[in-house]
């Protein structure tokens, strides 16, 4: 039911995610991120096409916290902030964080938890289902992550959604 890995450029950080459905309580969870009593990032799921999307986001995060480079406060709004297209900080948690709706589909991802202490901690106060990361693909909203990124159907027709998507994310700081 949860994923997780170790990144590649930093083998000392493990990233594990676990997908919730049904979730109820979004104002409660983002309260308890605003206030740190949760250590995640908490992610609208209907916004990710695949967890490789997050993976990227995440590499992106830790590398600039280790380098002291973040926009945001943390590592875990700058994830959010890395899956965002644009460069509005307060968009990114608009679009890709946890809303307020009576019910959601949430991705956590947590880091460091090799003995699954946080996530238990985190499965305690989320009010929904965990459901396996397999289904994120059944909850994605391909038409608003289409129009998020503004993808064309040409780019469509010679790749695959998420690639587009990471290809977007990866360039959002080209000049």
């Amino acid at each position: 039911m949860e994923v997780s890995t170790t990144l590649d450029l930093y083998p000392d950080t493990t990233v594990s995610m676990a997908l919730f459905s049904g979730v109820t309580n979004g104002s409660e969870v983002r309260r308890k991120i605003m206030d740190g009593t949760i250590a995640a990032a908490v992610i609208n799921a209907q916004m990710v096409c695949d967890p490789f999307q997050v993976l990227v986001a995440v590499n992106k995060a830790v590398h600039l916290d280790k380098l002291d480079k973040k926009k945001t406060k943390t590592v875990f709004g700058e994830i959010l902030f890395n899956l965002s297209p644009g460069n509005n900080i307060l968009a990114a948690y608009q679009k890709f964080g946890v809303q307020d709706a009576e019910s959601q589909d949430v991705l956590v991802v947590l880091l460091n938890d090799l003995q699954g202490e946080q996530l238990q901690q985190v499965s305690g106060i989320i009010q929904g289902t965990r459901i396996p990361l397999e289904s994120l693909k059944d909850i994605r909203d391909e038409q608003q992550i289409i129009k998020l990124y503004k993808i064309s159907e040409s780019e469509r027709s010679v790749g695959r959604l998420e690639e587009v998507v990471v290809c977007r994310m990866a360039t959002k700081d080209a000049g």
